[in-house]
């Protein structure tokens, strides 16, 4: 019987090698003619399908396949001897390739992009591709007027070219003015501060004005996410460029701002598996968010939530799910759904990034905050996706997902990278300060490491100072800044106080967000100071005991909180600012705690602004001695107009101003526009202020408790070239000893 198993399995492998022969026997060959370069194998794998048969409708399938690879300059297909002959012309091989007038890209530069696309053969589609890419480059540095010719030098003998590129870069193209038509809501300006596309003005003359066609594409996703988070669900903007002969342009964008929502309610509709503890969760997360109701509609508020129900669900085990977000809109409210499905299991297989030419692999990474072999959902990629537009570090990024299995998946990161580096410098000059001069360079994305380096220099008329800071992400935890820096400043007292300062400081600090629109910065220095007396007979007594070098370290604690809808020119929101200052007792004559609070409202009705802002201030000696007149509060100047700078509390003579531990100052405005341009608009301002700095340990010649006022009026002028401001003040309430300025004069900080 085995033997019987055995002789019926030899005759069954015996009939399928038979078989196997005849098939090659018979098997229909494909000849390939004329490849002078390309291997006949390379060639034969363009080829899915092997022949069965000769057919006529098999000669066209061979002819459309390698045509369609566009690597041949002709292909002719004929049938011999029942052999599949295939004759192909090749395109010349490139040789070398050389450039001529390109300065903005180097050879080398223009070389590996041939070497990206693969430039080996010379074909009109190749030679296309490669001028359009090279066109592309050249016009994201500004160079919109680019013109690229080539000629060939060909060599019949081996088929190989030579190709020679003419390159006229021609100027960049610079950005006359940035218009916005149609933004009744947001201001100008606050539009400006999101967006990268510049013109030159006073306060910025050396601004990057150069004008990309990608960044202004960039630069309207910005301010309709910027509507977006303002309520304009349903914002509609469109840009058009405004081209002139001397190589400017106007780039317009026309904005309807649609209707403002807002939200009505939100549900969570949770379809995973029965979980205690996720429902549980998700009933806790919906109670605190109860101020949801009536806010005004915000797409990072739905973005975030869903982040936050997605930490819900993680955290209580839940890791294979998706959240689908649903809005049902009834007259301008907004009631929000999340639906959570569960889906298949997905592990990451491998984490792929290319295009980062310059940041490093691990800046990309550490944003993804997932390793291969973790599991993962589409709550991670949407996060991925919105920290790393965050960054603002690259031109464009994309985010694939490539199947390896059926739970294992490979995440494949495509960026293009951009200009992360600013040079600035700006200029203002006004009664107060006199001119001051600010320079300054800025790299987000310092060689590729994701840290950032700040270097400012600024200059005025009683003052120099410069500032060197790198920020980076804190180690243990990655929404915090964390920052190192050193400033060096002299200040020029001696006409206000008698005596100059110098200031060397060094320090450390940590900086990011509590909320949408908080943010808190703490700090800690060491600060040396040099205090040199002009005038031993006029400076104060506190300065005149702290001559010489003193050194201490200060602890600073600032809590921001803005609605404002402009930075330069607002007109309705909030702002809330405190500040407290704790200086280490170094010696028994030094050490301070000092808080100090800054509120700013601004209100528009029709046309009418009115804004209400104060400052109230305390600082308190810790070793109950005199504090330096450096670190008390003074009054006067934008604080309160119709006085000087240092013009208006306590002093010892006019020469030696000494200031207060207390500070109140109120100051009430009321504008209204004299044009009606948009663009540059004038101002007639009338305010009317009122302001005291109080209490010294040690009585100054001229002391005093009392209430000072004043009231005046102005012009404030938005130009192109930045803010200009004239105003006269007047005193209400002073002394004799106070030092007065009617007329006030800035160009470029006016407020």
């Amino acid at each position: 019987m085995q033997k019987r198993k055995n002789l019926d399995l030899f005759k069954y492998i015996l009939f399928i090698f038979l078989i196997f022969i005849s098939a090659i026997a018979n098997a229909i060959n494909i000849k390939i003619e004329g490849n002078q370069h390309a291997d006949e194998s390379v060639i034969l794998s363009l080829i899915d399908k092997n022949p069965v048969n000769i057919s006529d409708e098999y000669s066209n399938y061979l002819l459309k396949k390698l045509n369609d690879s566009e690597l041949f300059k002709n292909v002719e297909v004929k049938v011999l001897n029942d052999e599949y002959i295939v004759t192909i012309l090749e395109y010349p091989r490139i040789k070398a390739i050389y450039f001529e007038n390109n300065e903005r890209l180097k050879d080398e530069d223009l070389l590996n992009i041939a070497s990206e696309l693969k430039l080996e053969n010379f074909s009109d589609n190749n030679i296309d591709l490669y001028t359009t890419e090279v066109s592309k480059i050249y016009k994201s540095f500004g160079y919109n007027n680019i013109e690229i010719d080539y000629k060939s030098d060909l060599d019949l003998s081996d088929n190989t070219a030579t190709l020679y590129f003419e390159i006229n870069e021609g100027k960049i193209t610079k950005i006359n003015n940035v218009i916005f038509n149609g933004n009744n809501y947001l201001e100008d300006d606050l539009i400006l501060s999101v967006i990268k596309s510049k013109n030159k003005s006073l306060k910025n003359i050396f601004a990057n004005n150069n004008y990309k066609l990608y960044q202004v594409e960039n630069d309207l996703l910005k301010i309709k996410k910027l509507y977006q988070t303002n309520g304009f669900k349903d914002v509609s903007i469109k840009f058009k460029i405004e081209y002139f002969k001397n190589n400017k342009v106007n780039i317009i964008f026309d904005i309807k701002e649609g209707d403002q929502y807002f939200f009505s309610s939100f549900e969570i509709n949770n379809n995973l598996s029965d979980n205690t503890k996720i429902d549980l969760a998700l009933e806790d997360f919906i109670i605190k968010n109860e101020k949801f109701k009536d806010s005004l509609y915000d797409v990072d508020l739905i973005e975030n939530y869903e982040i936050k129900i997605a930490n819900i669900l993680e955290n209580n085990g839940a890791l294979f799910f998706e959240i689908q977000t649903f809005e049902k809109i009834t007259n301008q409210k907004v009631d929000l759904l999340y639906k959570i499905i569960e889906t298949k299991k997905k592990y990451i297989n491998q984490i792929n990034i290319t295009g980062n030419s310059r940041t490093f692999d691990y800046v990309i990474r550490r944003e993804f905050k997932l390793n291969e072999g973790d599991a993962y959902n589409e709550s991670h990629i949407k996060y991925f996706q919105k920290r790393i537009n965050r960054l603002n570090y690259f031109q464009s990024f994309e985010v694939t997902e490539e199947d390896i299995s059926d739970d294992f998946k490979n995440i494949n990161i495509e960026v293009k990278e951009k200009q992360t580096g600013t040079f600035n410098v700006g200029f203002s000059f006004g009664s107060l300060d006199g001119v001051s001069f600010v320079t300054g360079l800025n790299e987000k994305n310092f060689g590729g490491t994701g840290r950032s380096l700040d270097f400012l220099l600024s200059t005025t008329d009683k003052s120099n100072k410069f500032t060197f800071d790198t920020t980076d992400r804190f180690l243990f935890n990655d929404q915090m800044d964390l920052r190192y820096g050193v400033s060096y400043t002299e200040y020029d007292f001696s006409k206000a106080s008698s005596y100059q300062l110098d200031e060397l400081s060094f320090g450390s600090g940590l900086a990011y967000y509590l909320s949408k629109n908080l943010y808190h910065n703490i700090d800690l220095n060491y600060e040396i100071k040099d205090y040199y007396v002009t005038n031993s007979e006029k400076v104060s007594t506190s300065i005149l005991n702290s001559s010489g070098v003193n050194v201490n370290f200060n602890l600073s604690n600032k809590l921001t909180y803005s609605t404002l809808n402009s930075f330069m020119m607002p007109t309705k929101g909030n702002h809330i600012e405190y500040i407290n200052n704790i200086e280490s007792p170094t010696s028994s004559t030094n050490g301070y705690f000092k808080n100090t609070i800054v509120l700013r409202k601004f209100l528009k009705i029709d046309k009418n602004i009115y804004s209400i802002q104060s400052k109230i201030g305390n600082i308190i000696s810790i070793n109950d001695n005199e504090i330096t007149s450096d670190n008390k509060y003074s009054l006067g100047g934008r604080w309160l107009r119709g006085f000087d700078l240092y013009g208006a509390g306590p002093r010892k003579s006019r020469t030696s101003y000494i200031g207060g531990k207390n500070l109140f100052a109120l100051k009430l405005d009321y504008s209204r526009p004299l044009t009606s341009s948009s663009d540059s608009p004038i101002y007639f301002n009338v305010f009317n202020d009122y302001g005291a700095v109080w209490d010294n340990k040690t009585k100054p010649t001229h002391n005093d408790n009392d209430l000072r006022s004043s009231y005046g009026f102005g012009i404030k002028y938005y130009s192109p070239i930045g803010p200009i401001g004239f105003s006269w003040g007047f005193p209400i309430l002073d002394k004799e000893y106070d030092i007065k300025r009617m007329f006030l004069f800035s160009i470029g900080n006016i407020d």
